[in-house]
């Protein structure tokens, strides 16, 4: 393998956690290491970009370990977003405080992006793992694909809608602190009932799941539409069949199946000559 393997997600995310402990169960590798938000926030970064686009970055983890783009073999981007260095600053300093904050996720977006096509999953320009496509987008994609997608809805504003009755959820489009009716436009979109678990995961060519072999060729074509290889389906049952309610652009990863074909996708990753522009 021609580098480390780095999983960047929040503390709490299980399923980063279970494709680190299938990595090293596999071995053979140039070293896992799972960094969080909180650790990104707080490393000392450099960050170049030439003339040409090229961008070169070397991190220093809190720990002392640097990272160098030479020693990265793949990434897997499960990044919920960066969270302020220090704590948020009062008064006239919280907008200079703010500032550094965006600074800092545009920095850790350019350089996954430096990364492509080393990196698997999206990056927005936050540098988080949900990308720029909203739930509904992504359902419409799916549809225009060939796969049987769920009715869905919307309103123009969260308080038009009221509660979300049983079997749906409401996505506002925005993130806006006005609460469930606030006035930005929200999807409202189906789920499926409590305990159900029906999936299929795409990681690289393969497809993951009890429905690959009906709807594979059908996820690598909205695969290619959403720009990513990796991403999951879900189902829920309605009296037509089967119907897919969810698209995530940031798989759970709560399956063993699927566990083990992202830590295999990330060697594949990884074992792939680097590219180096001198």
């Amino acid at each position: 393998m021609s580098g480390s393997i780095l999983l960047l997600a929040a503390p709490e995310d299980g399923g980063a956690a279970a494709v680190a402990r299938a990595l090293s169960a596999r071995g053979g590798h140039g070293g896992v290491l799972v960094l969080t938000p909180a650790e990104l926030a707080r490393a000392r970064w450099s960050h170049r970009v030439t003339r040409a686009g090229v961008a070169a970055t070397r991190i220093t983890l809190p720990t002392g370990r640097v990272l160098d783009d030479r020693t990265v073999g793949a990434v897997l981007n499960r990044l919920p977003g960066t969270p302020p260095a220090t704590r948020t600053a009062d008064g006239p300093r919280a907008k200079d405080a703010q500032y550094a904050h965006s600074e800092r996720q545009a920095l850790v977006a350019s350089w996954l992006l430096s990364l492509t096509p080393r990196v698997i999953g999206l990056v927005d320009a936050y540098g988080t793992a949900h990308g720029t496509v909203s739930p509904t987008t992504a359902l419409v994609h799916a549809e225009r694909c060939g796969l049987p997608v769920a009715r869905r809805g919307g309103a123009t504003r969260g308080g038009l809608v009221g509660p979300p009755d049983p079997g749906e959820r409401h996505v506002p489009r925005l993130a806006w602190p006005g609460g469930p009716g606030s006035p930005v436009p929200v999807d409202v979109l189906s789920v499926a009932p409590a305990g159900y678990r029906d999936t299929l995961l795409v990681a690289g060519d393969r497809v993951i799941g009890p429905r690959a072999g009906e709807h594979g060729e059908r996820c690598l074509r909205l695969a290619d539409v959403l720009g990513t290889r990796h991403f999951e389906l879900r189902f829920a049952p309605r009296a037509t069949g089967a119907v897919v309610t969810d698209v995530r652009l940031c798989p759970r990863l709560d399956d063993p199946p699927h566990v083990e074909a992202t830590a295999a996708l990330l060697v594949a990753v990884a074992d792939q000559p680097m590219r180096r522009t001198e």
